[in-house]
């Protein structure tokens, strides 16, 4: 027997350890040919036109998101995505994928009779340490084997793999997507059915170093119709992911993360990428940070009162070069000074560094303590849109405060916004107020330590059960330690009314510059290309100070100090951003940029 010269030095104990060690390397596995039916209705026209057989043998196919019956019909809430990637919900897989096949050819292996079978070609090969199927059976559970067939035409078989029928079992990747029926076209939708589900085909050791050429998959057995959809790849590597240990020495803009990998790694440096988004990086994103040595590393220039994700792959000196990128670890920045634009839209209350347990007290002498949360979430005037912070005004006195974050508005030119409105308790009607209610909108340029009040609501001028928008702009407040406060009292007297004050959308950010400001702001640079991919440049940077570069959040994503000509945005996902430009003579200029 021929022993491939990897095992002797690596044996296959040792690439059992590493798998398992490993985080999961997950890559699509497009089939060029083997797909034998189309049963994804999709486009403009009857079911019966872009399909060619339905899933179960009844007349029932699957429908893509895009399909109309006609062109005025309405566009379609569920069904298959678009594009054809279909993003697996299974808890113990997360970031894996499937790629299904062209929505308008065939895109699915069918076996209707036992004994049917088809072979699926990859497009491209690829060694695995597990093979995931996607697949369902119609029309009842069926049983299917596969075998696998690597490039040196050696094969692995898969016995009695039970297919669930298409309807309410476990083990989904994907449900909800509806169906259709050919012969009439009618239309059936439900958040949970039919189901497309994950199979997983663990590769023998002995079988991990070959690239997998195809699968042939065969009905053993069953009432069902299986149909075989696509597969995706954990793709095997000589490079084992190094392990995220837990952010130490967090602060409103560092931190230290570390990582452990296996001593049989020939590493030699690592690679880190950190975001605000949890989406698994894919393989061939561009890391924050690259080669670093050693075994931890400090993160700076963050956001304060913000959520970071990471992670860590190990760069070696084997056949597969690169790790997966490590399982994600998270950390929160401490609160600190926003600076904007920004905007809590309530999805949670109170919100990242936001307090609403400060109880007692008046706008002259601050809150006194704290104790119940009186501001709390709650449907924005009772109606259908989630997330809003709102105080129920009623009964025993109470007094409670609801404090922002702190902002930074050194800079000037901002202004605050927010929606607000009054409801009956537990209904949609308008309300007054009683007659020693009130509730107000303040502002502090020292932290906390002393307010003046910016806006009153009472009885005289109660908000309407529509959605008013409150303005206020913020020209004389120019201090790196501002923040604002809802406070509402109920008063000594009980005056039976029920009802509540909401706010929803709290927003600061740059106002139009007047007149006045134009004129004095002769130094206005401009950035290019817009949209651009990983780099932007500054044109006429003689009199830059420093730049900073802030989402559509308020979050800081960089800072760059001195005359920079060009910024390597190349780690920030596809989005809007705001680049401020600051100025020797303490002018500054915003522009709005764009990266693919």
């Amino acid at each position: 027997m021929t022993i491939n010269l990897f095992f002797r030095a690596f044996p296959a104990i040792a690439l059992l350890s590493a798998s398992a060690m490993m985080a999961q390397n997950f890559q699509t596995m497009p089939i060029t040919s083997g797909l034998t039916e189309d049963v994804i209705a999709n486009g403009v026209g009857s079911s019966s036109v872009s399909t060619t057989t339905d899933v179960d043998g009844v007349s029932f196919a699957f429908v893509a998101r895009d399909f109309k019956l006609t062109p005025t019909s309405s566009a379609l809430s569920y069904g298959i995505p678009v594009d054809g990637i279909i993003n697996s919900v299974v808890a113990s897989t997360p970031g894996l994928s499937f790629q299904l096949g062209d929505l308008s050819g065939s895109n699915s292996l069918k076996l209707p009779a036992t004994g049917d079978n088809g072979t699926l070609v990859f497009t491209t090969p690829k060694a695995a340490f597990k093979l995931y199927m996607l697949s369902t059976s119609g029309s009842g559970a069926s049983v299917v084997s596969a075998t696998v067939t690597f490039t040196d035409n050696s094969t692995q078989t898969f016995s009695n793999i039970s297919l669930s029928d298409w309807y309410d079992n476990a083990g989904y990747a994907i449900q909800g997507i509806g169906r259709i029926n050919r012969t009439n076209d009618v239309l059936q939708s439900s958040s949970t059915n039919p189901r497309l589900y994950q199979y997983v085909l663990s590769i023998d050791a002995a079988n991990y170093n070959k690239p997998i050429q195809s699968v042939t998959v065969t009905k053993s057995s069953g009432v069902g119709i299986p149909n075989i959809f696509a597969f995706s790849a954990d793709a095997y590597t000589d490079c084992a992911a190094p392990t995220t240990d837990a952010a130490t020495g967090v602060t409103a803009n560092t931190a230290q993360i570390s990582w452990t990998v296996p001593a049989s790694n020939q590493t030699t440096g690592y690679d880190i990428y950190y975001s605000t988004s949890s989406a698994v990086p894919a393989n061939n994103v561009n890391p924050n940070h690259t080669n670093v040595t050693g075994t931890s590393y400090t993160l700076n220039n963050l956001s304060p009162s913000s959520v970071y994700y990471y992670w860590v792959r190990a760069n070696c000196s084997t056949a597969t070069s690169k790790s997966a990128w490590s399982l994600a670890k998270t950390f929160t920045t401490q609160c600190g000074a926003v600076v904007p634009s920004y905007t809590n839209n309530f999805n949670s209350v109170p919100g990242l560094c936001w307090v609403n347990n400060l109880v007692g007290g008046d706008p002259t002498t601050g809150p006194t303590g704290t104790g119940t949360s009186y501001w709390v979430n709650r449907n924005f005037l009772n109606g259908a849109t989630n997330g809003s912070a709102h105080m129920n005004l009623y009964g025993s006195p109470k007094k409670g405060w609801l404090k922002t974050v702190p902002f930074n508005l050194s800079t000037g030119g901002y202004r605050v916004k927010f929606n607000y409105g009054v409801t009956t308790y537990s209904g949609t009607a308008s309300s007054a107020m009683d007659s020693d209610d009130v509730v107000h909108f303040l502002a502090s340029s020292d932290g906390g330590t002393t307010w003046i009040i910016l806006q009153t609501w009472d009885a005289s001028n109660a908000p309407s059960n529509t959605s008013n928008e409150y303005t206020f702009d913020l020209a004389n407040f120019v201090s790196a330690n501002t923040v604002f406060a809802f406070y509402g009292s109920t008063g000594s007297l009980n005056e039976g009314l029920d009802y509540n004050f909401y706010v929803d959308d709290f927003i600061v950010e740059h106002t139009q510059l007047s007149t006045s400001e134009v004129a004095r702001e002769a130094k206005k640079a401009s950035v290019h290309p817009n949209p651009f991919k990983d780099i932007l440049y500054i044109s006429e940077t003689r009199d830059i100070k420093s730049v900073t570069v802030t989402d559509t959040s308020g979050r800081r994503v960089k800072t760059v100090e001195g005359s920079v000509k060009e910024l390597d945005l190349s780690s920030l996902n596809s989005g809007l951003y705001f680049v401020t430009l600051y100025f020797k003579d303490g002018s500054h200029s915003t522009v709005k940029a764009i990266k693919k």
